[in-house]
């Protein structure tokens, strides 16, 4: 029976992961917005944004993922309109919950973190002083 139900989650193990996986081209996406925003295209930029995907995609499923960037993007649409997105108990319980995942992911992930070696750092400057 062991063996089973090894050889069983062995089959099932690639469908069981990606259940709750986001699609290549919105995990694309996101890293390259984060890159952006964290100062370009570099090596630990790209490390860090494509974990803070991964870490977002941990705490939300993408339905909820993509639900809660619709409350996010259409909430500033002004009038009537834009008041179904602002005052929605849905929209704030999901938009608050894709932002503690993104404060999370900020924190584990070092997102715009300074990853200059310490020697490049207290090289003295040159120039009188």
């Amino acid at each position: 029976m062991k063996f089973i139900t090894i050889s069983l989650l062995w089959f099932l193990a690639p469908f069981i992961a990606s259940a709750n996986d986001y699609p290549t081209l919105e995990r694309v996406d996101h890293v390259l917005t984060c890159m952006r925003l964290a100062g370009g295209q570099t090596v630990d930029n790209l490390y860090a944004c494509s974990c803070e995907i991964d870490v977002i995609a941990q705490a939300i499923d993408f339905e909820d993922f993509n639900e809660a960037r619709t409350y996010e993007i259409y909430q500033r649409m002004p009038g009537e309109k834009g008041a179904i997105f602002r005052d929605s108990e849905r929209g704030a319980v999901i938009r608050k919950i894709l932002i503690e995942a993104r404060l999370d992911a900020k924190k584990r992930c070092f997102i715009g973190a300074n990853r200059k070696s310490s020697s490049a750092r207290s090289a003295p400057k040159s120039g009188s002083e």
